[in-house]
């Protein structure tokens, strides 16, 4: 940070100046996600400290989904009845998608049956009440066990980069450096209903079904839906609702372990990768090493890239009623001298000026 000379008349004066480095994307298969989570508390972060430490983290990212499940307060403000309820859909329906998913990442259940579709209850099926009088009596070893619904799960996806999209980065400070890194992706965390989801697919699942209905099942077809969207006056554009499912079909989980932001482990990856250089480098060297940015745009380019388009009719029209006001406010002030001037004429400019040689000769 350069000393700046704090000027006590300016009423807004410079307190510090900093070198600004701008990094480049991370290389190989590094990316930078920044995850909000617009139903949270700023001040209840998902963090080991609070309890709540994400347990799993899954990318889609050629959809650019985001999955992460975080865990529940099972003994307070929990209701048994329904966790139990949701706990078995849920794990009964992860055995029958082998751990597959729910909602838009699973492609809403579209492109075939389920297994067992059709089968109803079976004769040596257990009763759901004693199963779950069972659970009650020993209900903290059926949180262990994961008989009940421990985990919620958080999801969104990330906006499409295009080129009205603005560049966002992450500000690391150093002393008297301030840091900028690209971000590669945006994404806004939501609850995901997938145990609502899972309770609906077995109770479809286990609803007797006449013959006809199984036939009518499988000669089920995705049906095509299109999004009609205008933006500022855009022109309209359809949006192929079956693509985007089948992608997100296609496209299998990436899974990711979780490091908790208070860890050594995420500090080490904050310094090797938020910052130029290492942390021992002197400021002068790093300074005299790094290439200086310069602008591909002047002043006036600068001033159109941010100011709406220029119309040229309009700013002819503007130019010439701005000649028209001017040559009128020059014969209004001619007219005024005139009546001044005892000979009623008005004098040339360069004749004053020969005038006034002369005399002065």
């Amino acid at each position: 940070m350069a000393d700046v000379d704090v000027d006590q008349s300016d009423p807004d004066p410079i307190k510090a100046s900093y070198d600004v480095f701008i990094k480049p994307h991370l290389s190989g298969d590094r990316q930078i996600y920044i995850l909000q989570f617009p139903n949270r508390s700023p001040h209840e972060n998902y963090t080991q400290k609070n309890n709540v430490q994400p347990l799993k983290l899954r990318i889609k990212e050629k959809v650019g989904m985001v999955e992460m499940d975080v865990p529940l307060d099972t003994w307070r403000n929990y209701d048994i009845d329904k966790g139990i309820k949701w706990g078995d859909a849920m794990k009964k329906s992860n055995e029958a998608k082998g751990g597959g998913s729910h909602g838009l990442p699973g492609g809403f259940g579209i492109g075939g049956a389920p297994a067992g579709l059709g089968r109803g209850r079976g004769r040596g099926e257990a009763d759901p009440e004693v199963t779950k009088q069972r659970i009650i009596d020993d209900y903290a070893g059926a949180v262990q066990r994961k008989q009940v619904l421990t985990e919620q799960t958080l999801g969104g996806q990330s906006v499409l980069a295009e080129e009205t999209t603005p560049n966002y980065f992450i500000g690391s400070f150093r002393s008297d450096q301030l840091h900028l890194t690209p971000v590669d992706h945006i994404v806004q965390m939501r609850p995901q209903f997938h145990h609502i989801d899972a309770q609906t697919e077995q109770e479809r699942i286990n609803r007797p079904r006449d013959p006809g209905a199984v036939t009518r099942v499988a000669e089920a077809r995705a049906i095509h839906m299109t999004v009609k969207s205008t933006v500022d006056g855009e022109e309209d554009r359809s949006d192929n609702m079956g693509l985007r499912i089948a992608a997100a079909q296609q496209e299998a989980w990436r899974r990711h372990r979780y490091v908790d932001e208070d860890s050594g482990e995420a500090w080490t990856a904050f310094h090797e990768h938020l910052f130029v250089g290492p942390a021992e480098k002197e400021q002068e060297e790093l300074v005299d090493k790094m290439p200086k940015l310069t602008s591909g745009l002047d002043d006036m380019d600068y001033m159109d890239s941010i100011s709406a388009p220029n119309d040229a009719a309009k700013l002819s029209r503007s130019k010439k009623a701005k000649k028209s006001k001017k040559g009128k406010e020059i014969a209004r002030a001619g007219g005024e001298e005139g009546e001044n001037d005892s000979t009623g004429t008005l004098s040339d400019p360069e004749d004053l000026a020969e005038d006034t040689v002369m005399e002065a000769s």
